[in-house]
């Protein structure tokens, strides 16, 4: 069984595992092993691990499914008076789902959500002005095609395919061997100026949501080699709906069914420690043995305001580096990815007969212009997004309070859904390794 294949698989689908159900867990590299927790077989029902989730986005639903499916009682809180507010439009619908999102596809199944259903797409893009990109991995490495033939000279696209085939051997092995410089730096020798703005500015918007003179080339080896290196699917996954409708919407069936609860319209202002545990005062009266902030950091800093001790880290998470990203919706299909430079902004497939635009700068009607006149006229909506930094927290902050987020995920992990499902199902293993340690 492969990595993706399932990660959690206790007792029967839809209930709450019984006494002395195992609960399984793979590693990065796909090896199951079953690890039994001596704690949770002796608790009663009136006993069991009582934990809290603030947030019901990606991270936050994930995190509550591996914890319930492990015997915990659990009770997600969602501030928003809708379970779609927590997820993003650019987690949503905007950024791919790849064959490499491990942990999202894993969970999905879990649900019965089989990904074979979906759509598949090649991992392809256009440039506006400039001509298709395509991407074709094969058995003896990564080809470059670029579409129609001579709007990338042939000693360019011969240099960005070596390129391209070396960042992925790098990226494979943790791209150690790659200077620490910025793309765009490392890029001119694999195609010039014209290399640059057809191939490596878009690839660079694509993996990474940021600037080419911004990001390192280690961090973009790591991610290619993550979304062309996977032995799943090497393709683009559409989703014949909305990803709530796909994804968080079955998620939270499925944990009323494991004896969990998700209360939307739940705001949750501060925490208190309470008899070795905590509790959310103005919210609900329950004592729990965890809480975990399934929230952007600098909704986590305010919730950890009235905690003493954590003022270092208070400070780090209200200064989290963090991006806006400005998108929209369209009511038409579209079955690629799109790049405008001019405007610096790029299309997607949105699920159903529907497109996503996504710019990291703020629209405007002249930035607008050469993307057409219904994006002009579309209302664009402002998102902030937390950007995932190299020296990353660990999601324990203090005894029995913790971290999730797709800004905490493990590298390599792509911004979006993949991110948030890897953060969440590593906070509930350690939440589960902890009780295990102290049983």
């Amino acid at each position: 069984m492969s990595a993706g294949e399932e990660i959690v698989a206790s007792g029967s689908r839809g209930r709450r595992p019984e006494r002395g159900d195992e609960t399984y867990r793979a590693d990065p590299q796909g090896t199951r092993t079953a690890q039994r927790s001596n704690r949770a077989a002796r608790r009663s029902d009136s006993q069991a691990l009582q934990v809290a989730v603030i947030g019901a986005g990606v991270a936050g639903l994930v995190c509550a499914l591996r914890l319930a499916e492990a015997g915990a009682k659990v009770a997600v809180f969602e501030r928003a008076p809708r379970l779609d507010a927590g997820t993003s439009c650019l987690s949503a619908e905007i950024l791919p789902l790849w064959g490499a999102s491990l942990h999202l596809f894993a969970c999905a199944r879990r649900l019965g959500l089989s990904p074979r259903r979906l759509r598949t797409i090649a991992p392809t893009w256009s440039v506006a002005g400039a001509g298709t990109v395509i991407l074709r991995t094969r058995w003896s490495g990564l080809e470059v095609w670029v579409e129609p033939e001579g709007m990338l000279s042939g000693a360019a696209r011969r240099a960005a395919g070596r390129a391209l085939r070396r960042l992925l051997r790098a990226g494979r092995h943790g791209a150690s061997t790659l200077p620490d410089v910025p793309l765009a730096q490392a890029a001119l020798p694999w195609g010039g100026e014209e290399g640059l703005r057809l191939l490596w500015r878009p690839l660079c918007r694509l993996l990474c949501l940021t600037a080419a003179e911004e990001t390192p080339l280690p961090r973009l080896a790591r991610l290619l080699a993550a979304a062309l290196g996977t032995r799943l699917q090497r393709q683009w996954v559409q989703l014949p709906d909305s990803f709530v409708e796909w994804f968080s919407v079955p998620l939270t069936r499925t944990l009323g069914h494991c004896g969990s609860e998700v209360a939307i319209a739940a705001p949750v202002h501060t925490l208190e420690p309470c008899d070795g545990g905590w509790r959310l005062p103005q919210t609900d009266g329950r004592r729990f043995d965890h809480v975990v902030l399934a929230v952007a950091p600098w909704d986590a800093a305010v919730l950890l305001r009235e905690i003493q001790g954590l003022g270092a880290l208070r400070h780090r998470l209200s200064n989290w580096p963090k991006t806006s990203l400005w998108s929209t919706i369209l009511s038409c299909p579209s079955g690629e990815w799109r790049f405008t430079p001019a405007a610096d902004a790029w299309c997607a497939p949105a699920g159903g007969a529907r497109t996503g635009w996504a710019s990291l700068d703020r629209p405007s009607v002249e930035r607008l212009a050469p993307l057409g006149t219904a994006a002009i006229e579309e209302p664009w909506h402002d998102f902030l997004l937390p950007l995932p930094e190299s020296s990353s927290l660990t999601p324990d902050i203090a005894p029995g309070l913790w971290l999730a987020g797709g800004w905490l995920a493990p590298a390599p992990t792509f911004v979006g859904p993949e991110a948030s499902a890897a953060s969440g199902w590593h906070t509930a293993g350690a939440i589960l390794n902890a009780e295990m340690v102290a049983g």
